[in-house]
């Protein structure tokens, strides 16, 4: 073989092995996760679940949803496939369940600027 022939041959093995490791993933690329936090909004009709932070979830099956209302504190573990996240299991959390700052304050005296 002469050398453009080589390269073109190397050039489309490399873009087919590349084409072939990210379709591997699936459309999308998705993701999962959970995520705790109050409800802000909930749409029967859409099977859409909005928490306080804005994060909007939505149910494959509309029972998901039938003993949540508004101000709930839950715990939405989910699946995104690139375009939306959907509701895997919803239930209710406890002030417990979150991470990050701590409700104890620290000793000492406190300046806010």
């Amino acid at each position: 073989m002469d050398t453009p022939r080589t390269l073109t041959l190397t050039i489309a093995l490399g873009l087919a092995l590349v084409a072939g490791v990210a379709r591997a993933d699936g459309p999308g690329g998705g993701y999962g996760g959970q995520e705790i936090g109050a409800i802000r909004y909930i749409n029967r009709a859409q099977n859409l679940v909005v928490l306080t932070d804005g994060a909007e979830f939505r149910a494959t099956d509309p029972r998901m949803l039938g003993n949540l209302k508004e101000g709930d504190l839950v715990k939405v573990d989910f699946t995104n496939d690139g375009s939306r996240s959907v509701i895997n299991s919803i239930g209710p959390a406890d002030a417990d369940s979150i991470t990050g700052a701590s409700p104890i304050s620290e000793p000492g005296p406190h300046f806010h600027g």
